[in-house]
């Protein structure tokens, strides 16, 4: 008997018989499996890792029971009791649990580090918070769509110590989005106690700080989470935007199944075992009349049966194959391209290119937005959303706080509900505190959940312009390096039109690298199609025709690349130039082609040599075009240093024409 009896109030009243015994189903459940789960692991059964909740079964399967029958939730490692209330089958858990090829994440992550997207469960990762942003942006997508669907953004409390969490709660409350963040206070952050966590007495006086309102939950009392999960959904739904609910609990065991838990003292482990959530909720049931002591027995007896029989059905099945995982990588376009006669044209800049196809794009397809630092009435650092925010309002044209990790998580989750959203980076070089969201959410969610993750990161790149070392970078090999991102260089106005639209058609995370020293470089104007039309992602553009060596080139530096192809005519050495276009996906076909035909090679780039595109391609043309080779290969980067400010110092930085000329009469003599 519990020391600490609980009843029904508020939404829990009108539960039938039957809800009350899913939830407690879901509740038993959930500890026999956990147990038999760390039982397992402790014997060298288990590959992988184990993160019991059990003690934390009232604050799961409240949070399920309190959600809507269409509302998303986007939990942390320790969340399988809200799988199971939405509908997660003991089946799925133990696959992948396995890591089993019909398991949610189809072998390729293991234990909890699943979702299950068609029954409301977003993909659970190991950083922490980290589906709290992509939580967020299905909100958002609910939010213009007016589909009345709320988010959960679960996480413990040591999590909220995160720059993601913080960016997260603000984002949703200065939008006003449909989301409840829940926060299961279970003590310890691994092991860390509360003190040493945050200064504030709860966790929940930090939604002060964000405008939104708060409450403290008994997290181990089954009504009190219910109540106040279905109460935060309703009003969320209503308009009233997001809440914050702590909901105060314990893990009776460690952090995983490795931690012994000696940290924890014996008083407050005490205190805590006699408030255990399962008991408290027999104890209720029983006094109410609807269910027995011996029937409680007797489902326990059923699950621990049903537990082991379906542990040992899904150690039998089958492995993934690892000859398809190469072909898993990106999602495969099954629509056909924007058709344009090109008759009607404009002459544009480059800037003006990338404009002009935002525009077309939006108004083509409701579904698309743009999200960024002042992009709205500002129209941008560089007015590359000039008129946008004036013609299709503050909700397609979305101003976000100074949140990078924030807005590009927002997009992953908006692009899962059916939106195309596009991100604006002011520059490129404040990629990184959104890194983790683009390589642990975008780049992983086909590979891992089979879902499509359309959306479109663009922003300025590149030195010349005297912007130093924080405003100057050349991403691409670091994009690159990261598998399920595309990466796309334009490099004048008709490919930045063209590849922009393959870009925002395409179902994959596609980032979209704009050098900003071209935005309004006056010789590079040229006629451009009105209308959508589309240049294909991974085919590269011979630019010039040539026998004596292959030229590569992308982004700014195509434009030295060419005019160090004309001197170098003078010189009577004939030069094919290849513009890139796109990194990933890489037209090997042309680059092999062309040094089969000139036997001799060079590269260009602006990036820094080490571990470069530029290593890759020379890496893929020794592997595969070696014995087409006469010469070593050569390459005209940058020293690998940071960009520098000083116009002396960032001009002998920057390869240029004469740099390319020399590199090429060394190859060529």
């Amino acid at each position: 008997m519990s020391l600490d009896p609980i009843e029904r109030v508020g939404y829990a009243t009108s539960l039938s018989k039957e809800d009350l015994f899913t939830i407690y189903k879901s509740m038993k459940t959930q500890r026999v499996l956990e147990d038999r789960l760390l039982k397992m692991y402790k014997g060298g059964q288990l590959s992988g890792a184990v993160y019991p909740g059990i003690g934390q079964e009232a604050s799961m399967a409240g949070i399920g029971a309190g959600m809507g029958p269409k509302d998303i939730f986007g939990g942390t490692h320790r969340d399988l009791g809200v799988q199971i209330m939405r509908g997660v089958t003991l089946q799925e858990i133990a696959l992948n649990f396995y890591g089993k090829k019909e398991g949610p994440s189809k072998g390729r992550d293991g234990n909890s580090h699943f979702g299950v997207l068609d029954k409301g469960t977003l993909m659970v990762v190991s950083p922490l918070p980290d589906s709290a942003p992509v939580a967020v942006g299905w909100a958002l997508a609910s939010k213009q769509s007016k589909s009345d669907v709320v988010t959960i953004a679960n996480c413990g409390e040591g999590a909220t110590a995160t720059g993601t969490w913080h960016e997260s709660i603000n984002l949703a409350g200065v939008l006003k989005l449909p989301i409840v963040f829940t926060v299961q206070n279970n003590q310890f952050a691994y092991s860390s106690p509360n003190k040493t966590e945050f200064r504030t007495p709860n966790v929940a006086d930090r939604a002060d700080g964000y405008g939104l309102p708060s409450y403290i939950v008994d997290g181990n009392n089954i009504y009190s989470v219910i109540d106040s999960v279905y109460e935060a959904c309703e009003n969320a739904r209503r308009g009233g935007g997001p809440t914050l609910l702590e909901l105060v609990t314990f893990r009776h065991y460690g952090h995983a199944g490795h931690d012994p838990a000696e940290y924890v003292e014996e008083e407050v482990r005490s205190f805590w075992l006699e408030r255990d959530p399962i008991t408290r909720f027999e104890d209720s049931l029983i006094k109410e009349g609807l269910f027995t002591k011996d029937f409680f027995d007797d489902t326990e007896k059923e699950l621990e049966e049903t537990v082991v029989e379906t542990l040992n059905w899904a150690k039998k099945q089958d492995d993934p194959d690892p000859s398809i995982e190469i072909n898993e990588i990106f999602y495969t376009k099954d629509i056909l391209g924007s058709i344009n006669d090109e008759k009607e044209k404009k002459t544009m800049n480059y800037i003006e290119a990338i404009n002009n196809s935002l525009d077309e794009a939006m108004e083509e397809n409701e579904d698309v937005f743009i999200m960024g630092e002042d992009i709205g009435q500002f129209e941008g650092a560089f007015k590359a959303t000039k008129g946008l925010y004036d013609k299709y309002g503050s909700e397609r044209v979305i101003d976000t706080p100074i949140s990078e990790a924030g807005f590009v998580g927002a997009a992953v989750g908006a692009a899962l509900a059916g939106k195309l959203p596009i991100v604006e980076l002011q520059f490129y070089d404040f990629l990184y505190p959104a890194l983790d969201q683009l390589t642990t959410e975008a780049a992983k969610y086909y590979w891992k959940a089979g879902r499509a993750v359309p959306m479109v990161v663009r922003g300025p790149t590149g030195a010349g312009t005297r912007s130093g070392p924080f405003h100057s970078i050349s991403p691409e090999s670091l994009l690159s390096h990261h598998p399920g991102l595309k990466v796309v260089t334009p490099s004048n106005p008709y490919d930045a039109k063209g590849l922009l639209i393959s870009a925002i058609n395409d179902p994959n995370p596609v980032m979209y690298l704009e050098h900003k020293k071209l935005y309004r470089k006056p010789e590079l104007k040229m006629d451009v199609p009105i209308g959508l039309y589309e240049v294909d992602l991974g085919k590269a553009r011979v630019l010039l025709e040539g026998s004596d060596v292959t030229l590569i080139a992308w982004s700014g530096m195509v434009s030295v690349a060419e005019e160090a192809s004309f001197k170098l005519k003078e010189e009577g050495i004939s030069v094919e130039l290849i513009d890139l276009r796109s990194i990933i996906p890489l037209d090997e076909e042309t680059i092999l082609k062309s040094v089969e035909k000139t036997s001799n090679l060079c590269i260009l780039q602006e990036d820094v040599p080490f571990s470069s595109v530029a290593s890759e391609i020379s890496s893929i043309v020794v592997e595969k075009g070696f014995w087409s080779l006469d010469n070593p290969i050569k390459r005209v980067t940058p020293p690998n240093t940071h960009i520098p400010f000083a116009p002396v110092l960032e001009d002998a930085f920057v390869p240029n024409v004469d740099s390319v000329v020399k590199a090429i009469i060394e190859l060529d003599t």
